[in-house]
C-alpha cells in the first residue's frame, strides 16, 4: 500500500469515528434533551397538584397560575413531538421509542382536555362544565386530570432510558471497528517510520537550527520581534516589528535586508531624524551595529512623539534576532516629572518671590523687611526710615481704592526713584513703608534720604482729572548689632514717626534718647496695664457737672485713670491707646463701669443723692452682646439718673440699624443717652436725629475760643437753638471762667463742666466735698 493509499484509507477511518461519534452526541444529547424535558414536565405536573391541593377553591389567580402552569406542560409535551425530523423519528422508531410517542400524544391530549375544563369554568360554559355542581367538584376533576398527567409524565421515563442504552451500544460498537482499524492503520505506519528514520536524522540538525529560532522568537514575543539570517535578510516577524519599524508595516516583507528596511522608514517618516540627514542617520546607526556588534541596543525615537529600544541577539549560526519595544509610556511619564519638577521649582520660586513682594507694589514685604534686617543686625549697623503716608483715607473714601492704589504704587516708584543699590524700600503696611538703607549708611545719610523722599511725595499727584492730596511722615532710626532687636528698631522708628505726625505731619523726625525713654516707659506700661486693670488701678475719676443758671450740682461724668504706683495718677490719654492695641478696652470700661455704680451705690446708701451720672462709651461698646444685660444686672433700678455719652455718634450711619438698635434697647430700660463732643466734626446732625439723644454735649474745643470770638459765641448760639428746636438739653464742657459760665447760661446751656467748677476727683475727694457742702449752696467752692 502506498502512502497515498494509506492517507485515503485513515481519512475515510477517521470519516467514519467522526460519524459515529457525532451521531453518538447528537441522539445521546437529545435523549438527555428529552430526559430534561420530561423533569420540567414532571415538576410542572407537580406544582399544578400542589396549587389544587392549596386552594380547594380556586379563585382568579389560582387558575391563572394553574393555566400557566399546564400551558408549560403542554410545550414540554408537544416538543417531544415536534422536534424530530421524519428521518430522526423513523430512526428512533426502530430503537423502540413508538410507546414514548404515544405516551407524549396522550399527555398532549391530556393537557389540553384540563386546561379546557378549566378555562371554560372561568368562562362560565355551562355546555362544558355539566356535572360539576360545586368547585370542589371541580377541584376533583381537575386533580384527576393533573393525576393522569403525573402518571404519564412518570411512564415516560424507562422509554428514555432503554433508548439512550441502546445508542450507547452502537457508540461502543461503532468505536471499536473503527479502533481496530486504526490499531492495523498505525501498524502500517510504524513501518513506514521505520523506513523514514534515515531520513529523519538527515533533517535533525535542519530542525534543531530551526528549534533556536522558534526559541529566541518566543523569548521576545511580548514585543516587536524578528529573525534575519546570516546575510540580514529578514526571515520572519510578528506584526508588532512591522508596525515599529515602518509607518507602512505591510511594506515590511520578509526578503528584505536591515538597512532597506531602515532606508525605506527613514524616507518615509518613521523616524524623528532632529535635523540630520536621511542619509547621516542611516549611515550612523548603521556605524552603531558595525562599532558594537549585533549585540547591542539602541534607543531610537519615532515621529509622533513614539519611542522604542531596539535589540539584537546573534544565534550560534549567525542568525539575528530582533527585538523593537515600545517605551513611549516610560518616556513621556520621565519628560513629564522632569516638567512637574521643574514647574514645582519655578512655582516654590514664585510662590517664595511672592511672599517676598507686596502683590501691589510689587516692593519687598514685611516678611522680606524682617529677614532682611534679622540678618543685616548680626554683623553690621543699621539705618531705617519709617514712612506713613497723611491724609490717605480720605482719597480712598473721596476718589476711591483705585485712586489709593494709584497713590501707593506711585510712591512705590518714587522709594525706587530715590533709593539705591543695596537699599530695601517695602510695603509693610496700607499705606506704611520702610526702607531699609544699604550697608555703612550714617543716621544723618538716612535722614537725607528721608528728606529727599519726602521732597517727591509732596510733588501733585493726578489720578484721572482730580489732583490727589496726600503727604507724609519720616521716622528715621539707627541701630547697632547687639544692642538692639530688629523688632526693637522697627519701635523706635514707630515712635520718630508719631512724633513726625504729631508735630503738624509732613515732617522728618529721628530718633533721640527722649524718644527711647518714651518708648521704654510706653512698653512698661502695656507690661503692666493688664495686671492693673486686675488689682484696681485704673479707677473711675469725677468731673462734676453744674446747672447753668444755678450751679447747683447736676451731675458727674466718670473719667478713667490710672493709679500708677510709680507715676501717680495717669490720665487717659496715656494708656487708652495701649488697651485698644492689647485689645483690653472691654475690660477697662467694665472696670470703671462696675466700680462707678458701686460708689454711686454706696453714696445712695449714705443719703447722698448724685443727680445725674454719665459714662462714656463708644459705639463698638454699646453693640457687644453682653453690654445691655451687663447695665441691666448692675444698675436695676433708677436708671434714669444714668446717661450714657456715644463718642462715635457718627458711627450712627457707619453700623446702621444695629447700632439705633442697642441704644434703643437703652432707652426703653430707662437710661439716657447723650452725644459726646458734638461740632468737633466727630458728630453729624443725621446721627442726633437718628439717635434722639437726651443730651447734645459741645466740644471744649468750641468754647475755649468764647469770650474772644464773636464767631465762636454764634456757634454756641446756634448749637443750642438746634437742640432747644429738638428738645435736647445742652452740655457745655471746658469752662474754665466765671465769664465763660456767664455767657453760656445766657445763651441757653442747661449745664456746665469744667475746670473753673472743679478738675476731676477720686471718689473719696468727690465724698468728702458732697459731704462738706450743703447741695443747695454755689458749687464753685467745690
Amino acid at each position: 500500500m502506498s502512502l497515498r493509499q494509506a492517507l485515503v484509507f485513515f481519512a475515510l477511518i477517521l470519516a467514519l469515528q467522526i460519524g459515529v461519534s457525532f451521531l453518538g452526541y447528537r441522539y445521546l444529547t437529545l435523549a438527555s434533551e428529552y430526559r430534561q424535558r420530561n423533569l420540567v414536565h414532571l415538576n410542572l405536573v407537580h406544582e399544578s397538584l400542589d396549587v389544587l391541593n392549596e386552594n380547594p377553591v380556586l379563585g382568579a389567580q389560582a387558575a391563572q397560575q394553574l393555566h400557566a402552569l399546564l400551558e408549560g406542560a403542554r410545550a414540554q409535551a408537544r416538543w417531544c413531538l415536534d422536534n424530530l425530523s421524519d428521518f430522526e423519528r423513523r430512526a428512533v422508531l426502530r430503537l423502540g421509542a413508538g410507546p414514548a410517542f404515544d405516551i407524549c400524544q396522550s399527555a398532549l391530549t391530556a393537557t389540553f382536555q384540563t386546561d379546557e375544563l378549566l378555562l371554560a369554568t372561568a368562562r362560565g360554559d355551562r355546555l362544558l362544565v355539566e356535572g360539576i355542581e360545586s368547585p370542589d367538584d371541580l377541584n376533583r376533576e381537575l386533580t384527576a386530570g393533573v393525576e393522569e398527567l403525573q402518571h404519564l409524565s412518570l411512564s415516560f421515563r424507562p422509554y428514555v432510558d432503554l433508548i439512550e442504552e441502546q445508542l450507547v451500544r452502537i457508540v461502543k460498537t461503532g468505536t471499536a471497528v473503527i479502533s481496530l482499524c486504526l490499531v492495523l492503520f498505525f501498524v502500517f505506519l510504524a513501518r513506514q517510520m521505520a523506513r523514514a528514520w534515515h531520513l529523519h536524522m538527515e533533517q535533525a540538525r535542519q530542525l534543531n537550527r530551526m528549534s533556536q529560532r522558534v526559541t529566541a522568537a518566543m523569548e521576545a514575543s511580548k514585543d516587536g520581534f524578528a529573525i534575519f539570517d546570516e546575510e540580514n535578510r529578514l526571515v520572519t516577524c510578528n506584526d508588532r516589528y512591522r508596525e515599529l519599524s515602518h509607518v507602512h508595516p505591510d511594506k515590511v516583507v520578509p526578503g528584505m535586508t536591515l538597512t532597506e528596511i531602515l532606508a525605506d522608514a527613514v524616507e518615509s517618516g518613521h523616524y524623528l531624524l532632529r535635523g540630520v540627514s536621511a542619509k547621516d542617520y542611516i549611515q550612523n546607526y548603521n556605524q552603531r551595529i558595525v562599532n558594537h556588534g549585533f549585540c547591542t541596543e539602541t534607543q531610537l525615537e519615532l515621529a509622533g512623539d513614539r519611542h522604542i529600544v531596539s535589540r539584537v541577539n546573534e544565534t550560534d549560526f549567525g542568525d539575528k534576532v530582533v527585538t523593537r519595544i515600545c517605551i513611549t509610556d516610560l518616556v513621556r511619564n520621565e519628560r513629564e516629572q522632569r516638567r512637574a519638577a521643574q514647574a514645582l521649582k519655578e512655582t516654590k520660586d514664585r510662590l517664595e518671590l511672592q511672599s517676598l513682594s507686596d502683590p501691589l507694589t510689587h516692593l519687598p514685604n514685611r516678611r522680606h523687611l524682617d529677614r532682611e534686617l534679622s540678618r543685616r543686625l548680626q554683623t553690621e549697623p543699621v539705618a531705617l526710615v519709617r514712612i506713613d503716608l497723611d491724609r490717605f483715607k480720605k482719597i480712598n473714601d473721596i476718589l476711591g481704592h483705585e485712586a489709593g492704589d494709584y497713590v501707593l504704587c506711585h510712591v512705590a516708584d518714587v522709594l525706587r526713584a530715590h533709593t539705591k543699590a543695596g537699599d530695601v524700600p517695602a510695603r509693610v503696611g496700607g499705606d506704611e513703608f520702610v526702607v531699609l538703607c544699604r550697608s555703612g549708611t550714617t543716621l544723618e545719610q538716612a535722614q537725607t534720604l528721608a528728606t529727599r523722599v519726602l521732597q517727591a511725595v509732596l510733588e501733585p499727584v493726578v489720578w484721572g482729572n482730580k489732583r490727589c492730596n496726600f503727604g507724609a511722615s519720616f521716622g528715621v532710626a539707627h541701630g547697632v548689632p547687639g544692642e538692639i532687636t530688629a523688632s526693637e528698631l522697627l519701635s523706635n522708628a514707630d515712635a520718630a514717626l508719631y512724633r513726625a505726625k504729631a508735630s503738624g505731619r509732613g515732617a522728618v523726625e529721628v530718633f533721640t534718647s527722649e524718644m527711647r525713654a518714651e518708648v521704654l516707659e510706653e512698653r512698661a506700661l502695656s507690661d503692666r496695664l493688664p495686671y492693673a486693670i486686675e488689682v484696681g488701678e485704673i479707677t473711675p475719676y469725677y468731673h462734676t457737672q453744674h446747672d447753668a443758671l444755678t450751679w447747683h450740682l447736676a451731675g458727674v461724668e466718670v473719667l478713667a485713670r490710672w493709679e500708677h504706683p510709680d507715676r501717680g495718677v495717669l490720665p487717659p490719654d496715656r494708656f487708652l491707646g495701649i488697651a485698644k492695641q492689647l485689645g483690653l478696652e472691654a475690660e477697662l470700661d467694665g472696670c470703671i463701669f462696675y466700680r462707678a455704680v458701686a460708689d454711686m451705690r454706696s453714696l445712695r446708701a449714705e443719703g447722698i443723692l448724685v443727680p445725674r451720672v454719665a459714662f462714656n462709651v463708644s459705639a463698638a461698646r454699646i453693640m457687644q452682646p453682653s453690654f445691655i444685660e451687663t447695665v441691666r444686672a448692675r444698675i436695676p433700678d433708677q436708671r434714669e439718673s444714668y446717661a450714657f455719652e456715644i463718642l462715635e455718634s457718627i458711627s450712627c450711619e457707619d453700623e446702621g440699624e444695629a447700632l439705633i438698635f442697642c441704644i434703643d434697647a437703652l432707652k426703653d430700660l430707662g437710661f439716657q443717652i447723650d452725644v459726646d463732643d458734638f461740632g468737633s466734626g466727630h458728630a453729624s446732625i443725621n446721627g442726633v436725629l437718628n439717635i434722639e439723644p437726651d443730651a447734645l454735649k459741645i466740644d471744649r474745643n468750641i468754647i475755649f475760643p468764647l469770650g474772644k470770638s464773636e464767631r465762636a459765641e454764634r456757634m454756641v448760639a446756634s448749637v443750642v437753638d438746634l437742640a432747644h428746636t429738638l428738645d435736647v438739653k445742652i452740655i457745655a464742657e471746658g469752662v474754665d471762667t466765671i465769664e465763660k459760665a456767664k455767657t453760656l447760661g445766657a445763651i441757653g446751656c442747661d449745664i456746665l463742666q469744667g475746670f473753673y467748677f472743679s478738675k476731676p476727683r477720686s471718689f473719696a475727694e468727690l465724698k468728702k466735698n458732697l459731704e462738706r457742702l450743703d447741695l443747695g449752696d454755689q458749687v464753685s467752692n467745690l
